[in-house]
């Protein structure tokens, strides 16, 4: 004898009662699929930002020692080093070098950073105002 249950629906109840089960599971697919492509991008992007953070330590540490003829003398890892001054000549003159002077940049780990960022920058600020200008 077969056992009849009262709250299983008959027939079409049945097929419609089939189909929002599945839409249901489908929608929590969705969400959960939505959920793990979030913790990836987020898990991703937390790893470029620890990058770019240690870099910028990195950079940070980077001693100016001198300037002179264009070219810094920095101290890179307990290594003194030579490097080019990095700026746009046509924009530059005499009467805005104060302005620009923060913007100038040097080349440092395969990028182009800006010389405010670099240890030492306030002690020789004035001093490479006058230098610059002395060359233009």
């Amino acid at each position: 004898m077969e056992i009849i249950s009262k709250d299983k629906p008959k027939g079409l109840a049945y097929a419609k009662h089939k189909k929002m089960k599945k839409a249901k599971r489908l929608v929590e697919e969705k969400k959960f699929k939505r959920l793990t492509e979030n913790k990836r991008k987020n898990a991703e992007n937390r790893k470029e930002r620890a990058i770019e953070k240690s870099e910028q330590e990195k950079i940070k540490k980077v001693v100016i020692k001198d300037y002179n003829k264009g070219m810094f003398l920095i101290l890179v890892e307990e290594k003194e080093e030579k490097r080019a001054l990095l700026f746009d000549k046509k924009t530059l003159n005499k009467n805005n070098i104060k302005d620009l002077i923060d913007e100038f940049q040097i080349k440092l780990y395969g990028q182009n950073c800006k010389i405010s960022k670099l240890l030492g920058y306030n002690d020789i600020k004035d001093i490479l105002i006058w230098k610059i200008s002395e060359e233009l």
